[in-house]
């Protein structure tokens, strides 16, 4: 039974998620030259070959502003933003991919793009609920220790700017 009530509320928590994310207008900002800069700053700032701005909305990871990656969207099963958001409130930084079982068998892994590093900090609604991530990400592992806190302030940058888009429909 505790297995049931487990499975209960992680399902009302998503649909809480889900739901925040409908509301919060962000996917009207996929190309946003906001979330562009601050996704260019990211890699740059870091120096990682790829950086974004995601939401996961329902099977899929959007992205909304994307440094390196070329791609708009993904699956949500092998998204490690989809992972980061589980612990809306720290930093997702897996320094080797390859050697972190829960990601070494993703295709973006053992295939193109490669990934091997990636850091994500969630991206939150006013409310707190995790919409996607801010994350930088590279082919190339990471062996020195990694600090988030630019990364954290730029996330919040971008929860500001997906605040405006819902505050502007709100008053539409």
């Amino acid at each position: 039974m505790q297995q049931v009530d487990t499975w209960l509320s992680a399902f009302d928590k998503e649909r809480r998620r889900q739901d925040a994310v409908d509301q919060s207008g962000a996917l009207d900002l996929c190309g946003a030259p906001e979330l562009q800069r601050i996704v260019d700053l990211a890699a740059s700032h870091y120096g990682t070959r790829f950086a974004a701005v995601s939401v996961i909305h329902r099977r899929a990871q959007v992205l909304l502003a994307e440094h390196g990656l070329g791609i708009q969207e993904t699956t949500r099963d092998t998204a490690f933003c989809a992972v980061a958001i589980q612990q809306p409130d720290t930093p997702l930084i897996v320094p080797d991919a390859l050697q972190d079982a829960r990601f070494a068998d993703y295709a973006t892994v053992v295939a193109a793009p490669f990934l091997r590093f990636y850091a994500g900090v969630p991206v939150l609604d006013g409310d707190g609920q995790p919409l996607g991530t801010l994350c930088v990400a590279d082919s190339e592992p990471r062996t020195v220790a990694f600090d988030p806190t630019l990364l954290t302030i730029m996330a919040h940058e971008a929860e500001r700017v997906v605040r405006r888009c819902a505050d502007t429909s709100d008053a539409a």
